[in-house]
C-alpha cells in the first residue's frame, strides 16, 4: 500500500535518493550505448527500491518501466513485457497518469514489435482521452500533438506501413 509520508523514515529517504541516482546512472549508460551496464544498474535500482520502498511504490514502477524500455531496445521482449506489466500494475492505481500512459505506450510498442497490432491498439486505447491525435492509417497510436506525431515518425513508419499494406 502506498502512503504519502511527510517525514519518511531514514530508510525510505535513502532508498529514494540511492534508487533515483542509480536510475539516472543507468540512463546515462544507455545513452552512451553500454546497454549491459545499464541493465545491471537498473537491476540495482530495483533492488534498492524494492527493499526500501516496496514492490508497489510508484517510484519502484519508474525503475520497472525504465528496465522494460531498455529491454525493448535490446529486443528482449519477454523480459520487457515482465517489467512493463509490473510498472502497469502499480501505475494503474498510483502515481501520475502521464506515467501510466507512458507504460501503456511502451507495451503498445512491444506488441507492435511482435506484430500484434490489435493488442497494441487495445493497450493504448485504455484510458485514452478524446482529444488525442490518431495516426490516419493505424489508430493504435495516439499523440498529444502534431509535434509529437512528427517526432515519432521515424519509429512509427515501419508499423504504419505494415498495417496500411495489410488493410
Amino acid at each position: 500500500m502506498n502512503f504519502t509520508h511527510i517525514n519518511p523514515s531514514m530508510g525510505m529517504a535513502m532508498s529514494l535518493t540511492s534508487g533515483v541516482g542509480l536510475n539516472n546512472q543507468a540512463l546515462q549508460l544507455e545513452r552512451q550505448g553500454d546497454l549491459q551496464a545499464a541493465e545491471r544498474v537498473h537491476l540495482q535500482a530495483i533492488q534498492v527500491k524494492e527493499a526500501g520502498l516496496g514492490t508497489d511504490h510508484f517510484t519502484t514502477a519508474v525503475s520497472y518501466n525504465g528496465l522494460g524500455e531498455l529491454y525493448l531496445k535490446m529486443d528482449r521482449l519477454d523480459e520487457a513485457e515482465e517489467y512493463l506489466n509490473k510498472a502497469l500494475r502499480i501505475r494503474s492505481h498510483s502515481g501520475p497518469k502521464a506515467d501510466l500512459a507512458v507504460t501503456r505506450d511502451n507495451l503498445g510498442r512491444l506488441h507492435e514489435m511482435r506484430g500484434d497490432m490489435q493488442a497494441a491498439q487495445d493497450i493504448r486505447l485504455q484510458g485514452a482521452s478524446d482529444n488525442n491525435i490518431a495516426c490516419g492509417n493505424y489508430t493504435a497510436i495516439l499523440y498529444c500533438s502534431k509535434r509529437c506525431q512528427t517526432a515519432d515518425w521515424k519509429r512509427h513508419k515501419k508499423f504504419c506501413r505494415r498495417v496500411s499494406t495489410t488493410a
